[in-house]
């Protein structure tokens, strides 16, 4: 009897655990939750700042950055994200899995 209440409970608990993590990266959540992702060259020359509910999303920063290159051939042409990777921000999960490019950028500390 006690094997079955617990076994119910721990059931319940993982069900409401993943109706949590699928409904947090749902888009309308992740309106409220979506951190704004900032890249940058070494010498700075080049800021990007994604913005997602405006439409300056990763793809426009992508052409931002090739044009950037383009204009200037003499400057740093490595882009780096000055944010931290945060798995344990279940609500994120789904951009890891939708922009993975966005994460294998190398890091570099804010300034």
């Amino acid at each position: 009897m006690k094997t079955q209440k617990n076994n119910k409970v721990l059931k319940t608990s993982l069900i409401i655990a993943g109706l949590i993590i699928i409904l947090s990266n749902t888009p309308p959540a992740q309106f409220f939750f979506l951190e704004e992702y900032h890249y940058t060259n070494k010498d700075q020359s080049f800021n990007y700042t994604e913005f997602p509910g405006k439409a300056l999303d990763f793809k426009v920063g992508q052409r931002r950055w090739e044009r950037f290159k383009t204009q200037h051939p003499e400057k740093d042409h490595t882009l780096y994200r000055t944010f931290r990777i945060k798995p344990y921000q279940f609500w994120e999960w789904w951009q890891y899995i939708a922009h993975p490019k966005r994460f294998t950028l190398p890091y570099t500390p804010p300034n």
